[in-house]
C-alpha cells in the first residue's frame, strides 16, 4: 500500500513538472503581484479585515477546511494523496484535497471546471499566493469571498443575512454555524435548511471543544486533534 501511494505521489509530481511551463493563470481580473486585497476592498462593500473577525470563527474554519493551514506552503501533500487515491478508485474527480489557499486561488483566478489542468493551475497559483501574501492575508481574502449560499458572499454578508449581525458580534455558536456552510452552501445554510445547519453546527462545536488549545497566530506551530 505504501509503495502504491509513493508511486501515485511520484506520478503526480511528474505531471506537475511536465505542465509547469504551460500553466496559465487565465483570469486577468487580478494580478498576484499587485495588491489583491486593496482591489477586493474596492469591489466589496462588506470587506472585513482579519483582526475584526472572531477568533472562534477562524479556528472553526481552519479545522473544517484545512487543518494543516499553518504548516503547508499552499498545498497539502497528504490531502492531495488521499484525494488522488479516491479519484483513481472512482475513475473521476470525487475529492479535491484543496487547501484554503487553493480554494482562494480557484475563486480569484479559475473556473469551476473539474479537469486535471485546472487543478494543476490551482496548485501553482497557490504556491505563488503563499510567496506573496501572509497566512493571515490569505485567510482574510478567503473569508471575504467564499460563498455561503442564499446569495451571500463573504463572512460579513453571510453574518448580516443569517444572523442580522456584524461578523465581530457573533457568538461561538454562530461562528460554528458559519464555518460549517462553505463545503455545501445550498445544504447547510440556515435560510434553506435550518435543521441540517444546526446538525452541522453541533459537529463544528464538538470539533472546537476537542481543539481548545489550537493556536491561531503567525507562528507555524499548530496543535489540533484529528476529527
Amino acid at each position: 500500500m505504501k509503495k502504491k501511494r509513493s508511486f501515485i505521489i511520484l506520478l503526480f509530481l511528474f505531471v506537475l513538472v511536465l505542465t509547469a511551463s504551460t500553466t496559465k493563470y487565465y483570469d486577468n481580473k487580478y494580478n498576484i503581484d499587485s495588491n489583491i486585497i486593496e482591489n477586493l476592498k474596492l469591489e466589496k462593500q462588506n470587506y472585513v479585515t482579519i483582526d475584526r473577525m472572531p477568533k472562534d470563527l477562524k479556528r472553526a474554519v481552519i479545522l473544517m477546511e484545512d487543518k494543516r493551514f499553518y504548516k503547508h506552503g499552499g498545498y497539502d501533500v497528504k490531502a492531495i494523496t488521499r484525494a488522488l487515491i479516491a479519484d483513481i478508485k472512482a475513475r473521476k474527480i470525487v475529492q479535491g484535497g484543496s487547501t484554503i489557499t487553493q480554494q482562494l486561488a480557484k475563486n480569484l483566478f479559475l473556473s469551476e471546471d473539474q479537469s486535471l489542468k485546472r487543478k494543476i493551475d490551482e496548485l501553482f497559483l497557490s504556491i505563488k499566493l503563499e510567496k506573496v501574501y501572509s497566512k493571515e492575508e490569505i485567510l482574510e481574502m478567503y473569508l471575504n469571498i467564499i460563498y455561503y449560499g442564499d446569495g451571500a458572499y463573504g463572512v460579513q454578508e453571510a453574518s448580516n443575512k443569517f444572523f442580522n449581525k456584524n461578523i465581530w458580534e457573533l457568538s461561538i455558536e454562530e461562528c460554528a454555524m458559519l464555518a460549517g456552510i462553505p463545503q455545501a452552501p445550498s445544504l447547510y445554510n440556515p435560510k434553506d435548511n435550518l435543521e441540517k445547519a444546526k446538525s452541522r453546527q453541533r459537529f463544528v462545536l464538538k470539533l472546537l471543544d476537542k481543539n481548545k488549545d489550537m493556536v491561531i497566530s503567525r507562528v507555524v506551530n499548530m496543535n489540533f486533534v484529528e476529527a
